[in-house]
């Protein structure tokens, strides 16, 4: 009897091993799918984006990615949540978003507006580290967002209209010229880092006072979310009901409250699956899950596949990766500072 149940307990396992390599065969592909799409089968792995959005458009959902992104607003107002900041930016702001990070946009102003993203390979950044050492790092991300002068604006927005020409252009030497290009924007921004221009990250998030205190609340949420939180406490926090920091919590950056939450624990999670030993149930008591079985549906939920799994793998990306950074459609070129076709 005790070697049936071995027998049976054995089969069982196989099946769930062969189960197991089937999901990574298939993450494996899902995995290239996503590099194609966004540009990983490229040599410099760079891509533009220019896009008018509608006074009343709105992200239909968060998202983040595997590479950097720089968003330049060229004309209107926007706002947008990176992270844990809230950043209102109107013509001539730009904002630096790294890996990984969450973030949402939102428009819901009084005017269109018109934006160019580009997203580029953190290998871009290697490149440059090795040409010019390490201290620019801190000249371009210690001001994820700043505001580009007026006499300025020309200047980079005639480097974007150059790198969205030559990403049309498509022949050998593009992909070559647009590198060129974004090392010649991220060197003006060093720059100009390094020459104290435009306003600091607080200028910039207490432009709307009627905001921030979703902004403490995303601060407390971000520095206490090991501890058992819970809504009613963080309206506690900046002395609101909590039925009214949900509603503008949602509003404001465009996430639930819970949802952000557990946006930040599985962030922190995912860091430390990947940089220490500890247990997977030890990580998920560390992060604030109080439940392991909770966590791991969550995980499964976000990234596609079981902790266990992302700690043997973290090559592979996530599947939940949704993209703003779309191709740029074919057709006819517009004229520089024209409207787009």
């Amino acid at each position: 009897m005790k070697n049936r149940q071995k027998r049976r307990t054995d089969g069982s396992e196989v099946q769930r091993d062969g189960e197991r390599q089937a999901t990574l065969a298939e993450l494996m592909e899902q995995q290239s799918q996503i590099q194609e799409e966004t540009g990983g089968n490229r040599p410099w792995g760079i891509g533009v984006s220019r896009k008018h959005r509608r006074a009343d458009f709105s992200m239909d959902q968060e998202h983040f990615h595997p590479f950097y992104e720089l968003y330049y607003l060229a004309s209107g107002r926007c706002r947008i949540f990176v992270d844990h900041t809230i950043y209102h930016l109107e013509a001539g702001g730009l904002v630096l978003i790294e890996p990984q990070m969450l973030h949402r946009t939102s428009y819901g102003m009084t005017q269109d507006s018109e934006r160019i993203t580009v997203g580029f390979e953190p290998g871009l950044l290697a490149q440059m580290e090795r040409q010019c050492g390490s201290g620019w790092r801190e000249l371009l991300f210690g001001k994820p967002c700043r505001v580009i002068e007026p006499g300025r604006r020309r200047y980079v927005e005639g480097l974007l209209r150059q790198m969205l020409a030559e990403q049309k252009t498509e022949d050998c030497f593009s992909p070559m010229l647009n590198a060129q290009h974004l090392f010649e924007l991220l060197a003006f921004l060093c720059r100009c880092g390094s020459e104290g221009e435009g306003p600091q990250l607080a200028d910039v998030t207490e432009a709307a006072a009627r905001e921030q205190a979703i902004q403490e609340a995303v601060d407390y949420i971000y520095h206490h979310f090991r501890e058992p939180l819970t809504l009613e406490r963080v309206a506690e926090q900046i002395h609101m009901s909590p039925a009214y920091v949900s509603r503008r919590f949602k509003k404001v950056t465009g996430f639930g409250y819970r949802e952000y939450l557990n946006y930040v624990r599985l962030k922190e999670a995912s860091r430390m699956l990947l940089e220490t030993d500890l247990a997977v149930a030890d990580i998920a008591q560390l992060c604030g899950f109080s439940d392991g079985n909770y966590f791991g549906d969550l995980f499964r939920k976000e990234k596609g596949m079981s902790p266990r799994m992302y700690r043997k793998n973290p090559q592979i990306l996530p599947i939940r990766i949704q993209r703003e950074l779309e191709p740029e459609p074919a057709g006819p070129k517009p004229e520089p500072g024209g409207p787009e076709p």
